[in-house]
């Protein structure tokens, strides 16, 4: 078992409150638990134990509870109770839970960095359940209002460092270091800058589905979260600029991204900018969702989302 001192220092946290004695997940998963499902694929036991997990839930695990005794097959019914509440059991790094502005961290993965996109789609599945249970709600709220101050600070990003007031450390991410980008970034504040339309869209589904689910709007009263909305939609509009002007002159791009690497995927072409593009209406990303650089600025799937 490692200390909680140890944990923070590798980047491999638990929340607040977690025994000291609690492994970190990437160590814990590293090894099959029991009891093991009593079908052909004898899948383990991944949850970590109850005083381990980063967040709890009566409602999330009674709910676990109620769907799980409609699965009638033994592997999907293991399997079901580790993925489902596996948000909520291992990446709450950090949770301020302030009636008036509360705000959340979520981890993706074992990196303490939380991408934009990513935490989203974490957090979407528990969004039904904030109408019955006020700290689901909270927890929800509190990723809205993080990704708010996250994109306020530096809209072009798609992975934030933990803010310092959670006492959590930022990683250093090694491939950021050899990079030109504009406009620049600050590595203890963002953790990855490549810019993903995606990140725009993810942020407007958790805010829109809170809302549309619970019809509290209590966030869009934070300042951070109007400010936010503008400067996405300022860029937006800056997006859908072609490459060129009418005197055939390069329109000053709004974001580039460049690097020295031998892996195509992890820059951009027209040094940094992306290859050209007519004005289609269409918004242009330098980077896909799977953070991989697109070879064509106009990204359907992206621009379909965004919509």
């Amino acid at each position: 078992m490692k200390l909680t001192l140890k944990l923070i220092l590798t980047g491999l946290l638990y929340a607040p409150g977690i025994l000291c004695e609690c492994p970190s997940y990437t160590e814990y998963s590293a090894t099959q638990h029991k009891p093991l499902s009593t079908g052909k694929h004898r899948i383990p036991s991944m949850r970590p134990p109850t005083e381990c997990r980063t967040f709890t839930s009566p409602t999330i695990e009674e709910a676990l509870h109620n769907i799980t005794s409609y699965i009638t097959d033994p592997d999907w019914k293991t399997l079901f109770s580790n993925i489902f509440p596996n948000t909520l059991d291992t990446t709450v790094a950090w949770h301020n839970a302030n009636e008036t502005e509360p705000y959340t961290f979520l981890v993706t993965g074992d990196i303490t960095a939380q991408w934009i996109r990513d935490s989203t789609n974490q957090i979407l599945p528990y969004v039904p359940y904030a109408t019955v249970d006020g700290d689901i709600a909270m927890l929800v709220m509190g990723l809205i209002n993080m990704q708010a101050e996250e994109l306020l600070g530096y809209p072009y990003g798609n992975a934030f460092q933990p803010p310092s007031r959670s006492g959590l450390l930022p990683t250093e991410n090694g491939i950021a270091l050899d990079l030109s980008v504009t406009p620049p970034f600050n590595n203890n504040t963002v953790f990855e800058a490549k810019f993903e339309l995606d990140s725009f869209a993810s942020f407007l589904q958790i805010s829109s589905a809170y809302w549309r689910t619970t019809g509290d709007y209590q966030f869009m009263y934070n300042p951070s979260w109007g400010q936010a909305i503008a400067a996405i939609l300022g860029a937006i509009e800056k997006l859908q600029e072609p490459t060129f002007n009418s005197r055939h002159l390069v329109n000053k791009p709004l974001v580039q991204y460049s690097r020295l690497t031998y892996t195509a995927t992890e820059t951009q072409f027209g040094g940094g900018m992306g290859n050209p593009v007519r004005y289609t209406g269409m918004a242009k990303t330098l980077f896909r969702p799977s953070d991989d650089a697109s070879i064509f600025p106009f990204l359907v799937p992206a621009n379909a989302y965004l919509s």
